[in-house]
C-alpha cells in the first residue's frame, strides 16, 4: 500500500485523543508527580508521563466499563509503565514475603530521602513507598494499583523503609552520553539570530524532532518546515532566546519569552548529538509541570503554553 494513511477514523482518533487528555487534565500534576518520584529526575519524569498517557488512552479505548478511580488507574498505568522500562534494563527481584511493615517510618524522613532511595530500590519497592507515604494510598490501595496483595505490600513498605536505617547506601546513577558542547553553543547561536538556514545545516538529514506529547518530525526538512520555522517566526509579537545551561546533571538549551520588556521560560530543547550534528532534539513546550520546576530550579517566572496537545 503506497497511498497515504489519511482516514477519517484517524481524525476521529486524534480527536478523541484530545478529548481524553482534556478530562485527565486535572490528575496531571499528580502523575507527573508520582512519575518525578519513580524516576528521580525531571527528563526521565517527563518522559514516563507521555508514555503513561498514551497507555492509558490505548487502555481506555479496549476497555468495555467505566473507569471507577481515574487516579489510582492512571497511576497503574504509570507504574506498569516505569516496572516495563526497568526490565529492559536489569531482571527484578520480586519477594513475597509477608513482613510486618515498622509505623515509626516518617513521611517527611521519607521524602527527604528519596532521592537517594529512588536510585536504591527495585520499582515494586519504589512505587509502594510513593503511594503510601507520599501520596496517601491506604495499603488495599497500593495493592490494587501494584496487582498484588495487602501481605507484598507491607513486605515491599518494610524493605524500603528500612533503607533509610541501612548504614550502607549506594547510589548508582543511570549517566546519560553528554552532548557536543559546541554544538550546543552553534545551537543556540542559530537560535539566538533566528537563522533557520543555519539552525537546520546542524542536524542530520535524519535527524528527528519530538515536541512532547503533541508530535514527532522525521528529518531535517520536517524539522525546519515545522518546530523550526513555526518557533523562529518573526512576525509574531515576541521573541525566543536560547541558553545552554547544565541542568539536573545534563547540557540543555533553556528557551525564554521576551514580551513586553519581560522574560521568563516558555521551553527547553534536549539535545543529542552525533558526529558534529544533531541526532535529535526533545521539546517540552507542552510539558507544564516539567517547566514549573524547570522555572523554580532557576528561580525565574515562567510562561506555560495552554493545553499539553
Amino acid at each position: 500500500m503506497t497511498d497515504a494513511l489519511d482516514l477519517p477514523e484517524l481524525r476521529a482518533a486524534r480527536q478523541a485523543r484530545r478529548d481524553f487528555l482534556d478530562r485527565l487534565e486535572l490528575l496531571r500534576s499528580d502523575l507527573y508527580a508520582y512519575c518525578r518520584r519513580l524516576t528521580g529526575n525531571a527528563f526521565d519524569a517527563e518522559d514516563l508521563v507521555q508514555e503513561s498517557l498514551a497507555r492509558a488512552f490505548t487502555q481506555a479505548a479496549q476497555a468495555h466499563s467505566p473507569i471507577a478511580n481515574p487516579r489510582a488507574w492512571l497511576f497503574r498505568v504509570a507504574t506498569n509503565a516505569y516496572v516495563d522500562s526497568y526490565r529492559r534494563q536489569k531482571p527484578v527481584l520480586v519477594d513475597a514475603v509477608e513482613q510486618v511493615a515498622p509505623t515509626t517510618a516518617d513521611p517527611a524522613e521519607v521524602r527527604d530521602a528519596w532521592a537517594e532511595l529512588v536510585t536504591l530500590l527495585p520499582p515494586q519497592e519504589r512505587a509502594a513507598l510513593a503511594l503510601k507515604d507520599l501520596f496517601g494510598f491506604t495499603l488495599a490501595e497500593v495493592a490494587d494499583v501494584l496487582r498484588t496483595s495487602v501481605g507484598a505490600v507491607k513486605a515491599a513498605l518494610h524493605r524500603g523503609r528500612g533503607r533509610l536505617d541501612s548504614p550502607e547506601r549506594e547510589q548508582s546513577l543511570k549517566v546519560r552520553e553528554a552532548p557536543d558542547r559546541r554544538l550546543l553553543d552553534a545551537v543556540a547561536a542559530a537560535f539566538n539570530a533566528y537563522d533557520v538556514p543555519r539552525l537546520t545545516a546542524l542536524l542530520l538529514a535524519d535527524a528527528h524532532s519530538e515536541i512532547m506529547g503533541v508530535l514527532t518530525e522525521y528529518g531535517a526538512d520536517q524539522m525546519r518546515d515545522g518546530s523550526i520555522e513555526h518557533t523562529l517566526d518573526l512576525s509574531k509579537p515576541y521573541r525566543y532566546t536560547a541558553e545552554v545551561r547544565d541542568l539536573w546533571g545534563e547540557t540543555v538549551v533553556v528557551i525564554r519569552i521576551v514580551r513586553d520588556s519581560s522574560t521568563a521560560v516558555n521551553d527547553l530543547m534536549r539535545v543529542s548529538t552525533e558526529d558534529g550534528k544533531v541526532r535529535s532534539i526533545h521539546w517540552y513546550y507542552f510539558s507544564p509541570d516539567f517547566l514549573t520546576e524547570l522555572a523554580a530550579e532557576l528561580g525565574e517566572p515562567v510562561v506555560l503554553n495552554g493545553h499539553h496537545y
